[in-house]
């Protein structure tokens, strides 16, 4: 049940986000002018592939919405919201946060969710700082390590000897 309200909420933030050009598709589509919505959709995806992160971000939401283009996938979805939150750009580093919380999309990873999250939270994009506060409190990732100790039992015992 948890899991359902969060990505409804997480649904309706991404949604209405930083995708102006994907409310401009969608509210051509709306309006009945399904040439100009499809134009726009076909737009983004060519800013995205040119690197473009807002673009790369609102292609990733194309792909996490039915409907928005031709497939729906979650993969790769957060393959997109990474690759635009790695450029710095904070409403992915939001989605992408969420997503590792989650595990949509993308392997459940508590401390990727961390790290995103606090990139989004010190963002100057209010909304998406205020909406990562939110997520990150609630699941309580203050006590998240930061990465996944196992690595330190993976070491080959010899460089552990003095």
């Amino acid at each position: 049940m948890k899991k359902k309200a969060l990505l409804s909420i997480l649904t309706l933030i991404i949604s209405f986000g930083a995708n102006a050009d994907l409310a401009k598709a969608f509210a051509y589509s709306e309006a009945g002018e399904i040439d100009k919505a499809h134009m726009e959709l076909y737009n983004i995806s060519q800013r995205a592939m040119s690197g473009n992160p807002k673009s790369m971000c609102e292609f990733g939401t194309m792909y996490k919405k039915e409907d928005y283009w031709i497939v729906q996938s979650d993969e790769d979805a957060s393959e997109w919201w990474l690759r635009s939150a790695e450029m710095g750009y904070a409403p992915c580093q939001f989605n992408i946060g969420a997503a590792y919380l989650i595990g949509s999309g993308i392997d459940k990873d508590l401390s990727q969710a961390k790290r995103w999250l606090k990139l989004a939270i010190d963002s100057t994009y209010e909304k998406y700082s205020r909406s990562a506060k939110v997520l990150y409190a609630a699941h309580e990732l203050d006590k998240v390590l930061d990465e996944p100790m196992d690595i330190y039992y993976k070491m080959p015992t010899f460089l552990l000897d003095d």
